[in-house]
């Protein structure tokens, strides 16, 4: 993803997800829920066994998970021992994964925004955010970050392999909307952390200027 690309969907995220807040969440979160609350049996399962295997790559080997051990290890060999500079796509990968997790559960601590399951059942009035009690971490999906996160960076080095790629993640962020777990903002925001993110740590993958003594050698 080049500069402006990022840049050009930057624009057009972030005034989007305002107005979703203000004006479109709740009639598109009520429209999902009343005419697509069939289909929530199998996205509950298809979330169910997602999480079910990140939580066994999350397990924790010599302290740390074992997903952030393997991609680790696949960096250090590959760059250094193999010296690969296409194993940097590992690193990329893991610090992404580890920085979308992290900062989507940050600003849900921050932001405290109600869930749809409150409107559906008791209701309440404007836009949920900065809200006391339960069930209020709705912004953004953790979800949506965590499965992107694995996918986004593997689907922009591999353009052939994009769509396959982005299915389970994208089947994952359809059904925070149907289980009335999140509202259309909350996910395509947590979309844009994990392309941001991606973005800067692709970064360390760029050529490094050559100096002008390197040049002149």
């Amino acid at each position: 993803m080049t500069l402006r690309q990022f840049l050009y969907f930057t624009a057009l995220t972030l005034p989007a997800c305002a107005l979703l807040i203000l004006f479109l969440d709740h009639p598109l979160a009520q429209f999902i829920h009343g005419h697509f609350g069939g289909a929530a049996p199998f996205f509950a399962a298809l979330t169910a066994a997602a999480d079910a295997a990140h939580e066994a790559l999350m397990t924790h080997v010599l302290g740390l998970p074992v997903i952030f051990l393997a991609l680790g290890l696949a960096f250090a060999i590959g760059r250094y021992a193999l010296k690969r500079r296409g194993a940097t796509l590992f690193l990329i990968l893991l610090l992404t994964h580890e920085f979308s997790m992290v900062l989507a559960n940050v600003l849900k601590g921050s932001v405290h925004r109600l869930r749809p399951e409150v409107q559906f059942g008791t209701g309440y009035v404007g836009t949920g955010l900065w809200a006391s009690g339960p069930h209020n971490d709705s912004f953004p999906s953790s979800h949506t970050a965590t499965y992107f996160s694995l996918c986004w960076p593997l689907a922009l080095a591999f353009p052939r392999w994009r769509v396959p790629l982005l299915v389970l993640p994208g089947l994952v962020a359809l059904g925070r909307l149907v289980l009335g777990m999140h509202y259309l903002s909350d996910v395509w925001f947590s979309l844009w952390l994990v392309v941001a993110l991606t973005f800067l740590f692709s970064q360390l993958d760029r050529p490094r200027p050559l100096k002008e003594a390197e040049i002149l050698l």
